[in-house]
């Protein structure tokens, strides 16, 4: 039997470049559209999928979280650390 450690460099939000940064929100925002519960979003995440409804542009949600929900957003991710490529870090 061997035993074999693997070393990864870890990164906070804030030390990810700004195009992984972007990356890393636009994921979240296309999780936060499939795997969230309307009920169970922020008020400014529910606003912003109001608007996509009431302007008939489903397709727009996403933007919409984005421009209403960005620093909630990013607050979140701050809690997270991140591989170079933006990929989540789990141990």
């Amino acid at each position: 039997m061997k035993n074999i450690t693997k070393t990864y460099k870890v990164y906070s939000f804030n030390e990810l470049t700004q195009g992984i940064q972007d990356k890393v929100i636009s994921k979240e925002i296309d999780n936060i559209l499939k795997y969230s519960n309307y009920d169970d979003m922020s008020f400014k995440m529910k606003k912003a999928c109001d608007k996509a409804e009431q302007m008939r542009t489903p397709w727009f949600a996403g933007s919409y979280i984005y421009d209403y929900c960005k620093d909630e957003i990013i607050e979140f991710l701050k809690g997270y650390q991140f591989l170079e490529n933006g990929d989540m870090f789990t141990a």
